[in-house]
């Protein structure tokens, strides 16, 4: 069989729990090449990763938007797809993603994501979550293939640190262009258990600090209390009242990551020089 035109690019970083099953089924998908970029793992993960492929590189501690786009750079192919080291692809569907990509007029095509698992409170929110978000917007880079040339055009911001996915919506979609969502979909692990949640969305808060920055304070999406209330309303309309509380601490997580991250670029902002 013909290997796929696509590189895929995996940025990983202490993942040893789920990155042999992304890499296996990423195999099974026929790829022409894998490119892993490590985020200075203290676990297996490198290990793991050179099992597969030899294209295994590292970040040197600058973070996920650095690391998917050197992958980028580092990449051979014309098409490249980006999978998060907690996915796994179901059979075909690289080349389910690439078929519709190349039908549409589409800049990159996303994989529907699917829950891995719903043995944990966690898990099922943010599993339902997920599903009204895709419905309304899609996801963006977690499980997506697109053409390079795109992705050297439009080059992921490093300020932003990992949130790569809606900045490159903004700045496409500015341009005129659209992000597809494909029939094909991945199976994603959920953060399981609060400590993972927790951490997660302390990141994303400290995150929306750095869009705020970037875009300006207008974007009511940049604002996670504002963002949690319209989820509230949302469980409320849908009838999934148990999910309140997990869009409550979301709230609380997110907005404590954001004041953090307001105070760490004001802390950067005294730092640098001043231009006599």
């Amino acid at each position: 069989m013909d290997k796929l035109p696509v590189s895929v690019i995996i940025a990983a970083r202490n993942a040893e729990g789920t990155i042999e099953e992304c890499l296996s089924s990423v195999q099974r998908n026929n790829p022409a090449e894998i490119i892993v970029v490590d985020g200075n793992s203290t676990d297996r993960t490198v290990e793991i990763s050179r099992r597969y492929t030899e294209r295994v590189y590292s970040d040197e501690g600058r973070e996920y938007n650095y690391a998917q786009q050197l992958g980028a750079e580092q990449a051979n192919q014309e098409y490249i797809a980006y999978v998060d080291a907690d996915i796994v692809l179901p059979e075909g569907t690289l080349a389910a993603l690439l078929a519709e990509l190349k039908a549409s007029d589409c800049v990159s095509m996303q994989a529907k994501i699917l829950a891995a698992s719903l043995s944990t409170y966690w898990e099922r929110a943010t599993d339902w979550s997920f599903r009204l978000f895709q419905a309304r917007r899609g996801i963006g880079l977690s499980a997506a293939v697109l053409r390079r040339d795109t992705i050297m055009k439009y080059k992921l911001d490093p300020l932003l640190k990992a949130a790569s996915d809606y900045d490159f919506q903004l700045r496409t979609e500015r341009d005129g262009y659209k992000l597809g969502n494909s029939s094909a979909f991945v199976y994603h692990h959920h953060r399981a258990d609060l400590k993972s949640f927790v951490k997660q969305r302390f990141r994303d808060g400290w995150m929306a600090a750095r869009y705020i920055k970037k875009y300006g304070p207008w974007h009511v999406g940049f604002w996670p209390p504002l963002t949690r209330l319209y989820w509230i309303a949302i469980c409320l309309i849908k009838g999934k009242p148990n999910f309140i509380p997990y869009f409550v601490l979301m709230g609380i997580v997110e907005t404590a990551g954001m004041v953090k991250g307001f105070f760490e670029l004001i802390g950067e902002a005294f730092k640098k020089p001043r231009v006599k």
